[in-house]
């Protein structure tokens, strides 16, 4: 396990790059975290450490939206969902079973039966108006190295 305090959106934006860069093909994010919390500023970096160059917007309305680069980026946002047959009925498990991208999704806590045995957790929560604790819990040994790779970057 490892936590981060950020102060400010642009060092969380930061912090996500780092953890886009050392993302494989794949792997499975799962953000949670209160309504303001950072999630989709964390994404952004990550988006920008995988290579999109498009721009990441929080999916509330779209719930699953596709980003290309070298390794694409697959953001699932569940703010909206409210049942498991609703995360079912969206073919969620085309995305998990994928190995091309980065999967990420936001508000996770809601499909965590869903989820596979491994991936990376990653709790975000408020400080503050602008600082915010990050947690990154890995589950499972290619996560574990993942965090690894984190503090050695932020150290």
């Amino acid at each position: 396990m490892l936590s981060i305090v950020t102060r400010n959106a642009e060092e969380t934006r930061k912090l996500g790059k780092m953890l886009g860069k050392v993302l494989p093909p794949s792997s499975i994010v799962a953000l949670i975290g209160e309504l303001g919390s950072g999630k989709t500023t964390l994404v952004q970096g990550i988006a920008q450490g995988l290579g999109t160059v498009s721009s990441v917007r929080s999916p509330s309305y779209l719930i699953i939206h596709e980003y290309d680069g070298p390794i694409p980026l697959y953001h699932l946002d569940l703010y909206r969902i409210r049942s498991k047959e609703e995360i079912i009925s969206l073919g969620y498990e085309e995305y998990l079973h994928q190995k091309r991208g980065v999967v990420v999704i936001e508000w996770a806590d809601r499909m965590k039966d869903l989820l596979k045995a491994s991936y990376l957790k990653v709790n975000l929560e408020m400080i503050d108006l602008l600082q915010r604790r990050i947690t990154f819990q890995p589950q499972g040994t290619p996560y574990e190295e993942i965090v690894e790779k984190i503090k050695k970057i932020t150290s």
